[in-house]
């Protein structure tokens, strides 16, 4: 249940900065049972330097020398502690309100099936800690690596809790860089990775110097949807792969679309290339939705749901109703760093949780290492 009237206490602080690289998205929230509150939201964009070298490392391996992703983990705990305390200072909220920061941190490699399962995100939480003066909630995927999951996705749980309804078989889609899915049925819940939703739009629309994402789908439009190019990118391992699977810009990203284009031998103008990038993010989406017989409703978040063109071609493609969760009672840009903010929620309640439906772990776990300042 989502209130308008902001109680002044058990404020809870979610930071998320996702795989586009695009800002830091904060809110405060209250929670209270089954009230949820939002207190306070806004977006700071990243400076360009500190965005240029989180590409670099996350998105060529070949950057990743420890030197510089330490230097890269103080400068964003620096800018996290910096945007939490603007968060505070513009909704004059106190420090003695906020219970704690639940810090996704800026993931700069997702190995789950690696010989040794590791996710990386960085961003000091110590650091954000005692420049701040508030518990800082970190490091949320580690426990459930290590009980045997993917730890990612764990947004359907925050959705599950926001947007489930009796009676009702809803699905939710957060569409990041990465593509998400939440299934909100009689059945447990259910959820997983689906593939790229704005990382390829944007690795591409970048390697062409036009801009920083494809505004509304706008450069895509022009184009024209290549059909065979469009089967070698749906010809993936990742995409063909059962749940639970989870990913990020490691995988999906510019060399990805260079070696698929390498294959074809076909010249194939770049807004042509970017049209049909569009046309894989949303078949990768309606696809799963509509073989989902349960669910007759969806609705999105995240960045992606700001792409006109994508959001139009989804709904075209799409068996059921499509929409925003706007029109379900929450500002799409806010869920995903409320749900952090409610992640750190249930680690202060020492709630343990069952995600084996989710990223396969084989026991319940607290998800969250917590820092004090």
């Amino acid at each position: 249940m989502i209130e308008t009237d902001p109680p002044m206490n058990n404020i809870y602080i979610g930071i998320m900065s996702g795989t586009s690289v695009d800002a830091i998205d904060l809110v405060a929230i209250t929670i209270k049972g089954n009230h949820f509150n939002i207190v306070g939201a806004t977006s700071i964009e990243f400076p360009n330097h500190l965005r240029t070298k989180i590409l670099k490392i996350t998105r060529d391996s070949k950057a990743r020398e420890p030197e510089e992703i330490t230097e890269l983990d103080y400068n964003l705990g620096v800018e996290y502690s910096n945007a939490v305390n603007q968060l505070l200072k513009i909704y004059r909220i106190k420090k003695s309100e906020v219970e704690a920061i639940g810090l996704h941190g800026q993931t700069i490699g997702h190995f789950p099936n690696a010989k040794i399962p590791r996710s990386i995100q960085i961003g000091d939480a110590d650091l954000v800690s005692s420049r701040t003066g508030l518990k800082c909630i970190a490091n949320f995927r580690g426990a459930d690596i290590a009980a045997g999951g993917q730890g990612a996705p764990l947004s359907p749980i925050f959705h599950s809790w926001l947007f489930r309804m009796p009676n009702k078989n809803r699905s939710v889609i957060n569409i990041g860089g990465i593509s998400n899915i939440s299934i909100l049925d009689d059945q447990p819940l259910r959820g997983h990775d689906l593939g790229p939703g704005n990382v390829l739009l944007d690795s591409w629309i970048q390697a062409h110097a036009i801009a920083n994402y494809d505004k509304d789908g706008r450069w895509a439009r022009q184009g024209q949807t290549d059909e065979y190019l469009l089967n070698s990118f749906l010809n993936d391992d990742f995409l063909n792969m059962g749940p639970p699977k989870s990913t990020g810009s490691d995988y999906f990203n510019l060399d990805w679309i260079k070696t698929k284009l390498k294959k074809s031998q076909r010249n194939i103008a770049p807004q042509n290339v970017q049209s049909t990038l569009t046309e894989l993010s949303a078949r990768i989406i309606s696809d799963y939705l509509n073989s989902l017989s349960s669910i007759n409703e969806a609705a999105v978040c995240g960045g992606g749901s700001k792409n006109e063109y994508l959001i139009e071609r989804i709904k075209k493609l799409y068996q059921g109703k499509l929409f925003k969760t706007e029109e379900w009672g929450m500002d799409s840009q806010w869920v995903e760093s409320s749900g952090f903010a409610y992640l750190a929620y249930l680690r202060l309640k020492e709630q343990a949780l069952d995600l084996s439906s989710i990223t396969g772990s084989r026991k319940k776990v607290r998800l969250g290492e917590i820092h004090s300042p």
